[in-house]
């Protein structure tokens, strides 16, 4: 794994890959209506910051929007762009680019989405800025982030419990606030966006494939963790195996993140 621009780490290879479908079957329902509540249409121009492997564009591209999807990975970019393209999706691309930097044309977008982004910036309103600059004014910025405390069990499990612990306090060190969902609507102001619409859904899970996706985020971020000195490697066995109890149990229940939707405006001009 390797960090590149806005301490965002990114994840390679196949099993990442398989990470992000999961978060596709996890979250693209609640995606699909949101943006379909903030106006997505056919003939829209629609931009997806942190794209990974396109889902979200090529549903976009799929009801009729010109969509481009923007994302630091260069591996996943290439992906998402060979899915389109067996999709016959004539209008979506795939760009390797960073929010900051993103080379679109000042005021030339309608609606732009995220996901899983701005809560591992460490500037997140100057991304969000940006975006706005990207906006035509009445344009809509559609923000999904997570809160990670909201992570938990029921009864408690020690190693979820330590699981989360270990992911904010690496955050804090690495600049980013793994929290920041439920503060996305004040980043989005100050960043000059009028609040249309906030709301939060909340996945919970006794028995189902996606119930153990926090220990597979947890293995998938277990190198880096272990680089920075955060835990050993033992430890973070006795962590994936301690999680992976609760995860096979069906009387435990497990909590993801709360996930924080947001669709902010850009102000008409008078």
């Amino acid at each position: 794994m390797s960090t590149i621009g806005d301490k965002y780490i990114l994840g390679q290879g196949r099993s990442d890959h398989d990470r992000l479908r999961v978060i596709s079957e996890i979250h693209d329902g609640a995606t699909r209506k949101l943006l379909t509540k903030a106006g997505l249409r056919a003939g829209h121009r629609f931009v997806e910051f942190g794209c990974g492997l396109g889902y979200v564009s090529r549903w976009a591209a799929s009801i009729g929007a010109e969509a481009t999807g923007i994302d630091l990975n260069e591996q996943q970019v290439a992906v998402a762009q060979e899915l389109a393209d067996e999709e016959g999706l004539k209008n979506a691309k795939f760009l390797h680019a960073n929010i900051h930097e993103h080379g679109l044309e000042a005021e030339s977008i309608d609606c732009s989405h995220s996901r899983w982004l701005m809560v591992h910036l460490s500037r997140p309103v100057e991304a969000m800025k940006s975006i706005y600059a990207a906006l035509k004014p009445g344009g809509v910025m559609v923000c999904e982030e997570a809160d990670v405390s909201a992570v938990y069990t029921e009864p408690p499990n020690a190693a979820y419990l330590e699981m989360i612990e270990l992911a904010l306090e690496g955050g804090k060190q690495r600049g980013v606030d793994y929290t920041g969902g439920r503060r996305a609507h004040l980043w989005a102001k100050e960043a000059g966006f009028e609040i249309v619409h906030v709301d939060a859904y909340h996945p919970h899970y006794v028995e189902h494939k996606h119930k153990g996706f926090w220990n597979w985020t947890l293995v998938t971020a277990g190198e880096r963790l272990v680089l920075e000195g955060t835990l050993t490697d033992a430890r973070l066995r006795e962590l994936e195996q301690g999680m992976r109890v609760a995860d096979e149990d069906a009387d435990v229940l497990v909590a993801h993140s709360r996930m924080h939707q947001l669709i902010a405006r850009k102000p008409l001009r008078d």
